[in-house]
């Protein structure tokens, strides 16, 4: 049996400018940190009956994986020719559909497991599992995700107009890091969603040369370039104000990035000491980020526990997707 867990990530700058509706055209760049919060996948090569047995937030067992309702789950079983005699359990740190790159962790966390007697190079294993996502289930979405669950760390991602991935390593140095685990938190908005659908409005708009979309996504990308200044050079203070930068852009991307809820929290946030953030992933919901201004993070957890928006505590991760295998 083999055991793989692959990290969730927190997009710094950049995001959405993965997308091949943009990327093909304009090329992308993403800054991101692997955190050391994960999902787990276990492979058991073996179940009675000779079926498949899919063990998620609910419990499938049927005669051929083509009939798993777990789209990920199937399309990866079916990519490496596992089609039966196999049972599969996942577990997560965070909720689906909350913005933390959990369907690519997911993913490229089960082909580590099946492909793990091939020991697939990191950056491979990124590629298959975008292909994946991208291909075999056709979903509006960029490589970020693979490559930050496949290869962890602090990574910029320059994305070619031929949808090729240059990951470069970042530094993690001890005021950075400090940073990380003393200042940024992350609160859960309480509202899940599919990925998929929310980026499907941005895809359409932008592949329709949509000028406010475009616009938004052209600040993103060169918000990127001041983040990795940033990042590298020990200026912590001005993360949170080019995270806020970057959160006012991708509120207009299109219809259904932000609600209620997000600008609630997002405004309490503010207030109560915060000096930036912005909701992660493709927006609509899931996991709040936010930078606290120095000394200010009590004071921000506990307006944030007012409005009964749970805490995922989290540092950095520097190991990307790993895996173990047991003999049985």
């Amino acid at each position: 049996m083999v055991v793989a867990r692959a990290p969730l990530r927190v997009s710094l700058a950049g995001g959405g400018t993965d997308l091949p509706s943009y990327a093909d055209r304009f090329g992308g760049v993403v800054i991101s940190l692997a955190i050391d919060r994960y999902v787990g996948v276990t492979a058991f090569p073996r179940s009675f009956g000779g079926g498949v047995r899919m063990c998620w937030e609910d419990v499938e067992q049927v005669d051929h994986a083509e009939e798993l309702r777990h789209r990920f789950a199937r399309a990866a079983l079916l990519d490496t020719g596992t089609l039966r005699n196999i049972q599969v359990a996942s577990c997560a740190d965070a909720p689906s559909g909350s913005g933390l790159g959990g369907s690519g962790a997911f993913t490229v966390a089960l082909l580590h497991a099946l492909l793990h007697q091939d020991g697939p190079d990191p950056q491979e294993l990124a590629e298959r599992a975008a292909a994946i996502e991208m291909r075999d289930l056709g979903r509006p979405v960029g490589k970020h995700d693979h490559y930050m669950a496949a290869l962890g760390g602090l990574r910029l991602l320059r994305i070619g107009k031929d949808r090729s991935v240059r990951p470069e390593s970042l530094p993690i140095d001890d005021r950075f890091e400090s940073y990380v685990r003393e200042r940024l938190l992350l609160f859960f908005t309480g509202v899940n969603r599919d990925a998929g659908q929310v980026l499907s409005g941005q895809d359409r708009l932008t592949r329709r040369g949509n000028v406010g979309t475009l616009r938004g996504l052209q600040s993103i990308h060169a918000l990127a370039a001041e983040m990795l200044v940033a990042v590298t050079t020990g200026r912590v203070d001005e993360v949170g104000p080019l995270l806020d930068a970057h959160w006012q852009a991708k509120r207009e991307l299109s219809e259904g990035i932000s609600n209620d809820r997000t600008e609630t929290l997002y405004k309490v946030g503010r207030e109560a000491g915060a000096d930036g953030g912005k909701l992660l992933g493709a927006g609509g919901g899931g996991f709040l980020l936010l930078s606290s201004g120095p000394g200010r993070t009590d004071e921000i957890r506990a307006a944030m526990a007012e409005q009964n928006a749970q805490e995922l505590p989290f540092g950095p991760d520097t190991t990307g997707s790993q895996v173990v295998g047991l003999s049985i």
